[in-house]
């Protein structure tokens, strides 16, 4: 799936990831398992507000987007 990189996009997204009230745990694929969703949001907000917008770091921003969908389609 093609995730938006503009920084409208991004913005949005770490807005979310700022203020949602993350679980503990999370398995987002059936090959990963996020066992301390908090810290994982806040070290690719870090790396974001770092390093956005230097395309080596876009995965971070990816990993954000995937995680809103499974905790959206959660919903």
């Amino acid at each position: 799936m093609e995730y938006s990189m503009d920084k409208a996009s991004v913005d949005a997204l770490l807005e979310w990831a700022q203020s949602y009230s993350f679980p503990k745990e999370l398995r987002l694929s059936d090959s990963e398992f996020i066992f301390d969703v908090p810290r994982f949001v806040q070290s690719n907000v870090s790396e974001i507000n770092i390093h956005y917008p230097d395309t080596f770091f876009e995965p971070c921003i990816v990993r954000l987007y995937r995680l809103r969908e499974v905790i959206e389609n959660k919903e």
